[in-house]
């Protein structure tokens, strides 16, 4: 069986294409059949990564989700956490660079500036 899956233009949160940043893949979990968006603050165990599943929170976070990622109807889904890099305000939502503000302390190695949204 063949699957087609049509991809589009990534959102990227970075400052810029070339920014340093480091993020490892992910696997994420929330409810099913919606959206966590670029730049929401993650918590999981990072030793463990391959094998448990990262959720949205602002508290105990370890980075946050590099790009959007659709969850399926079992609420489930692929991300890349970033865990350092420099992040463009920007290009995140207000809610999600609300939540960036109150997680800040847990993410030390994460820098957000004004970028230029492009």
């Amino acid at each position: 069986m063949v699957n087609k899956v049509e991809y589009g233009n990534v959102k990227n949160i970075l400052i810029g294409q070339a920014s340093y940043y480091i993020a490892l893949p992910v696997k994420v979990s929330g409810s099913a059949n919606t959206t966590i968006k670029a730049g929401e603050p993650l918590t999981g165990d990072l030793t463990t990564r391959l094998s448990s599943e990262f959720t949205a929170a602002t508290s105990g976070a370890v980075g946050l989700l590099l790009h959007d990622v659709l969850l399926d109807k079992s609420g489930k889904g692929n991300g890349t956490l970033l865990i350092a890099g420099c992040v463009d305000k920007l290009k995140i939502d207000s809610a999600v660079l609300g939540n960036i503000t109150t997680a800040k302390a847990d993410l030390p190695l994460i820098i957000v500036a004004e970028g230029s949204k492009i």
